[in-house]
């Protein structure tokens, strides 16, 4: 699935999500705090945030590099960022609309490229991770993070779940398919992690979600009556909270052969 078509629908789904980016409680900006996932980072480097939506974790790594750019195909949430990252004085980072798998960079431009829980949404993953590998230059570091379910077996199952909550999600990937996609894949790897964390559901909810679907295949999970979703779902007061289990994987770019 790639193309406008995939494009508009993304555009479409952001749109409509603002509100998720917004202000200091956002789940984006209270997962912005610990750099471990992308480090090391040092002061000269040039830093590349592919889809990086309201650009809460270009902020976070900003302080310690020369330059941070951001791209998003979302021009409300990098209007978003761009006023957030102004009241805050931060000066270097740069925004802009552009499309993850055709990068606006010659090759060889950023020392780390990083791309934070959006390959899911990605209409051809492989593609884009090859336009990271491209405009990053050789020897520098490609980042990627995303969420991933707990097993093959739930796959169908949860990438629906996440479709019914935000219908640009397009197909998760499994750990060992997240870091098959760095230069040089499981071989490659220079560092790889994966954790969970527990939040509320209504924090990944809008208006555009079938809430009652989704309780309604969570609260079947619980009693028993329904297959596993993949969240792990807990519920108190009518209130759900699970599990987004993220992994994360660095490799660098190798010289050409």
């Amino acid at each position: 699935m790639s193309g406008p078509s995939h494009e508009a629908i993304v555009r479409r789904s952001f749109e409509r999500q603002t509100a998720l980016f917004e202000g200091p409680q956002s789940p984006f900006a209270t997962r912005s705090g610990s750099q471990a996932w992308i480090d090391p980072l040092d002061a000269g480097m040039a830093v590349l945030d592919v889809a990086c939506g309201a650009a809460h974790a270009a902020e976070s790594v900003a302080g310690r590099v020369r330059v941070v750019l951001g791209v998003d195909l979302t021009r409300p949430l990098l209007q978003l960022g761009a006023a957030r990252l102004r009241d805050a004085g931060i000066t270097n980072v740069v925004l802009q609309e552009a499309n993850a798998e055709s990068l606006p960079f010659v090759d060889e431009s950023f020392d780390v490229v990083f791309c934070r829980s959006s390959l899911h949404h990605f209409g051809d993953p492989p593609g884009a991770v090859r336009e990271m590998v491209r405009v990053c230059r050789t020897g520098g570091r490609i980042v990627l993070l995303d969420i991933v379910p707990p097993s093959a077996e739930v796959r169908d199952r949860f990438d629906h779940v996440h479709r019914l909550i935000d219908p640009s999600h397009v197909r998760s990937f499994l750990e060992p398919e997240l870091a098959d996609l760095v230069p040089g894949g499981m071989a490659g790897l220079t560092y790889a992690n994966t954790f969970s964390l527990r939040l509320p559901l209504e924090v990944a909810l809008t208006e555009q979600s079938d809430r009652a679907t989704v309780s309604a295949l969570l609260r079947d999970e619980i009693d028993g009556s329904g297959p596993p979703t993949g969240f792990e779902p807990e519920e108190d007061d009518s209130t759900f909270t699970v599990a987004f289990v993220t992994c994360v994987v660095h490799g660098n770019k190798r010289p050409a052969a």
